[in-house]
């Protein structure tokens, strides 16, 4: 269309020349002015223009809300008939007003925003946005279209650099899964051992049949004449190790998403409450997110203020696959585990393996407990690990609703003979 257009102006100069009509020349002298900003649009209309997202809480728990501004700015003197962006947002969430288009990628959806700028204007529209689901979920790339008044010409640029929203999974008390408030895993607690720190001596005391010889305190030995041994205070602090088991289904590589995200936000809401009790808390999963370098997260016991949002963020990203069995997970972790450390399993599929892992962690010194999530109770877990079932699909659903005092299905202990 434009070298039709160059031509044709070519023609009327030779024409208006040749007649010699003033008539004829204007018009040719107009086509060259249309060719020329054609050309000065077409070079230059996306030079200076700039596409900025500026989300207003860039961490949000499912179910709140924030901002998000859209600023495009045109910073040159060539003012924009049009210009056009299609900005690509996750399908996870939902304008407050207004509505989103749809995209051809599976689980996206399209911005649309249709604008004209002047020299050095700058524009801004802001957006109400809810975090339906969890995720970390990406926002671009965003693609620019701009071009002439005419429609002859049409540049486009693409704008990859994403922003991310870390919506984090639903956290209640352990109440409304059905647990105890004050002991969450009952006989768990009380098989818990006390962890003497070798690093804090509070005194001695004399030597017993059966102490360790490594202990011995040869100058109080010296000055008593007998032998003495070190007392030690207890650790600093009790520690959890949760470990969530993400695959969903028992004899399939497919994926149950309630199951999954119930036992996401059942893991957050017990690291909360355990680090509320100003418990150590670990977590262990055997899957990862998209990306990462591992395939596992290892979030070694802490207890420090990071640790609550380290675990947040690892379950938020978590992409719901399973890279190795549950049980195997525990097997290499447990002998990275402090001594007398308790173990928390999160499983919808609790196989006879598990079970077996679990009792061999029992054996070795760490109190264990199940939490298993289902349409019915687990029906393979031994009597001497404390099983609590929370519950289904429909648990979770009245749990997403805020229903929590309906969760009656939920959080009740495996009966004995099970």
């Amino acid at each position: 269309m434009t070298r039709t257009l160059n031509w044709l102006t070519v023609a009327l100069f030779a024409i208006a020349v040749g007649l010699r009509n003033p008539i004829v020349f204007l018009i040719a002298v107009l086509l060259a002015l249309v060719a020329g900003l054609t050309a000065l649009w077409d070079r230059y209309a996306l030079a200076g223009v700039t596409y900025t997202r500026r989300i207003a809480a860039p961490r949000l728990f499912v179910g709140e809300e924030t901002d998000l501004t859209v600023e495009i700015v045109n910073a040159k003197l060539l003012p924009l008939a049009w210009l056009k962006a299609e900005d690509e947002w996750p399908g996870q969430i939902t304008l407050q007003r207004g509505r989103l288009g749809y995209s051809w990628k599976p689980g996206r959806r399209l911005l649309h925003n249709m604008v004209s700028l002047r020299f050095y204007e700058r524009v801004r529209k802001q957006y109400r946005l809810r975090a339906e689901h969890r995720g970390a979920l990406e926002f671009g790339p965003c693609e620019l279209r701009a071009g002439d008044i005419f429609g002859f010409r049409e540049q486009h640029m693409v704008l990859a650099e994403p922003d991310w929203l870390i919506v984090y999974p639903k956290v209640v008390p352990v109440t409304a899964l059905g647990l105890p408030a004050a002991h969450p895993f009952g006989e768990a607690r009380t098989l818990r051992r006390v962890v003497e720190d070798p690093l804090r001596v509070s005194g001695v005391r004399p030597y017993m049949a059966g102490d360790s010889p490594r202990f011995i305190h040869w100058r109080a030995t010296a000055r008593r004449g007998d032998l003495q041994t070190k007392v030690f205070d207890p650790a600093a602090a009790p520690t959890t190790a949760l470990f969530l088991d993400v695959r969903t289904l028992r004899d399939s590589p497919g994926m149950q998403p309630d199951y999954l995200e119930y036992a996401i936000s059942a893991t957050a809401s017990l690291a909360r409450a355990l680090l509320d009790a100003r418990e150590a808390v670990g977590l262990y999963v055997n899957g990862t997110w998209r990306n990462a370098e591992t395939l596992t997260v290892r979030l070694p016991p802490a207890r420090r203020p990071m640790q609550w949002f380290d675990i947040l963020d690892a379950l938020a990203r978590l992409s719901g696959y399973a890279s190795l069995n549950i049980e195997r997970l525990l097997y290499i972790e447990l002998s990275r585990l402090p001594f007398g450390a308790t173990v928390v399993v999160v499983s919808a599929v609790p196989r006879e393996e598990l079970s077996a892992a679990l009792l061999d962690a029992r054996r070795a010194g760490h109190p264990v407990a199940l939490v298993a999530i289902g349409e019915e109770p687990p029906q393979e877990v031994p009597e001497e690990i404390p099983a609590y079932w929370i519950g289904g699909q429909e648990a979770y659903r009245r749990l997403m609703e805020g229903k929590l005092d309906a969760l009656d299905i939920g959080g009740s202990q495996v009966a004995s003979g099970r």
